[in-house]
């Protein structure tokens, strides 16, 4: 006599449970890993101003920002009055279109001001514009 057998089916069943757990923990490593990502951002309070003309060439326009504290930086990285001079005549030897712009902080004493505009006067360099915030 023949039996008959049914064939057994399996019935694959995915817990939730299991896929919150495995969320949670890609959640938090995505969370540790993003928040020692630091972007360098030089925090300045720019001054107001009316004139609304500004001219920008992507490659060739590099930002001098002055803290408060009269901490100089060129596009970012902090230099020194001799740095920024060696930095300012290599880019400008290299093209002679570069834009400098001066971003000072609307705190930042005149004299720190003056000094960077100093180095670009020593160094016979024109082409350069000031930021400031647009007046609403």
């Amino acid at each position: 006599m023949r039996r008959n057998r049914k064939k057994q089916q399996f019935h694959l069943d995915i817990a939730p449970v299991n896929l919150i757990d495995l969320l949670l923990v890609l959640l938090i490593f995505f969370i540790t890993t993003t928040t020692f990502l630091q972007l360098k951002v030089i925090e300045l309070n720019l001054p107001l101003s009316d004139s609304t003309d500004v001219k920008y060439k992507k490659n060739l326009t590099f930002v001098v920002s002055i803290k408060e504290d009269c901490k100089t930086f060129f596009d970012k990285e902090s230099v020194t009055s001799e740095t920024l001079s060696k930095l300012i005549v290599e880019k400008n030897r290299a093209d002679k279109e570069s834009i400098f712009q001066i971003a000072a902080d609307a705190e930042t004493p005149h004299r720190c001001f003056v000094d960077v505009l100093d180095v670009f006067k020593e160094n016979n360099i024109q082409n350069i514009a000031i930021l400031t915030k647009q007046r609403r």
